[in-house]
């Protein structure tokens, strides 16, 4: 009998198992003070489904990144409704940011998460829901985020904000309502940061607001939440502006991709929606791969590769890439992300490919 394989395997039993976790960011939370005499605070509420106790952590984010934690336990079919939440669990007197919930896995479709923001006033309580989300279907780059501003810049401020799940880089536009960008601003990010931008049409984009603006937030690398926030100037009732998911025809003209060293397109992007019509097929090996992206531009293009992988490298300032992957990623799907310039607009493209 082979004493040290039981003595291995009896120890190997002994020892916990790794424990997934699922993560969902409740993307703007706060208290204290704000404009016009009002003053803010967050109520966050756990309610639990399961026939066991669960434990939850909490980390508020703020501009810095991680700013304190908290744990939560939610005995089986209860709920915990936390009072002025920045305050009370993590010790701030005036401060905006988002709050991470984390627990184990098992309890993924069994604890839900609420979250309410509301103006505290001598006359009641003027309140927003807002809604935790899932931090792996984060936006991603290539992803634009429409925020919809007040349809009167007179009766409403708009507040809007960022929480940047991993590293992230974002360019935000603001269009008017005829569809002019006034302004455009490119912000790097921290990842676990939170950044929200007050009356933010004047503070971040130095504009002046007009009625029914809109501000694009355009995920060019890592992921990002981007939310808003209309706020009645009157009675400081607050309305959230949930960040909408959208595919933008680009302003850019994305031709395609041509291989070898002319400019004829081998494969096109016909419909002019900034995705390649339909994916490459790259054989891997030892042997380099070279194709260039073109795009029509009466000023000339300038190109960035978002989060390339080691081997895959731009090789000129007109669009060549080089890549040699490797044989043992032969049957798998992958994208290459590029944010390209042209005309004074800054855009994602994306180009799927097929690995041989």
């Amino acid at each position: 009998m082979n004493i040290k394989r039981i003595l291995t395997t009896t120890i190997a039993a002994l020892l916990p198992l790794a424990v997934s976790a699922t993560t969902l960011i409740v993307p703007a939370s706060g208290t204290g003070p704000g404009a016009n005499g009002s003053h803010w605070q967050t109520e966050l509420t756990l309610h639990n489904t399961s026939a066991s106790a669960v434990t939850a952590t909490l980390t508020f984010h703020d501009a810095i990144g991680a700013a304190g934690t908290s744990t939560v336990n939610v005995a089986p079919r209860a709920t915990v409704a936390i009072a002025d939440v920045v305050a009370t669990r993590f010790g701030r007197e005036s401060a905006t940011g988002a709050i991470e919930i984390t627990f184990d896995n098992a309890f993924a479709q069994k604890l839900s998460i609420a979250s309410r923001t509301f103006n505290k006033t001598s006359g009641g309580e003027f309140g927003q829901d807002i809604p935790a989300v899932d931090a792996a279907t984060a936006p991603d780059a290539g992803n634009t985020i429409v925020l919809g501003a007040p349809s009167s810049e007179a009766d409403a401020r708009f507040n809007f904000g960022v929480y940047a799940v991993t590293a992230a880089t974002v360019q935000w536009d603001l269009l008017r309502a005829d569809g002019s960008v006034a302004a455009s601003k490119t912000v790097t990010y921290a990842a676990g940061s939170q950044n929200q931008y007050n009356d933010g049409i004047t503070t971040l984009f130095n504009s002046s607001p007009q009625n029914s603006d809109t501000v694009h937030a355009v995920v060019t690398q890592g992921r990002a939440l981007a939310y808003g926030s209309a706020i009645n100037n009157a009675s400081g009732d607050p309305t959230y502006v949930p960040g909408l998911l959208v595919r933008p025809d680009p302003r850019i003209n994305f031709a395609g991709v041509s291989f070898g060293n002319n400019t004829a397109i081998d494969v096109a992007d016909a419909n002019h929606d900034g995705v390649l019509d339909r994916a490459l097929d790259i054989q891997t090996g030892s042997w380099p791969i070279g194709f260039r992206v073109v795009v029509i531009s009466s000023t000339g293009a300038t190109f960035e590769l978002v989060d390339p992988p080691s081997d895959l490298k731009l090789v000129d300032t007109h669009g060549g890439i080089l890549w040699t992957p490797s044989a043992s990623l032969s049957g798998t799907s992958t994208t290459i992300t590029l944010r390209v310039t042209a005309d004074g607009s800054t855009e994602i493209i994306t180009i799927p490919v097929n690995l041989r």
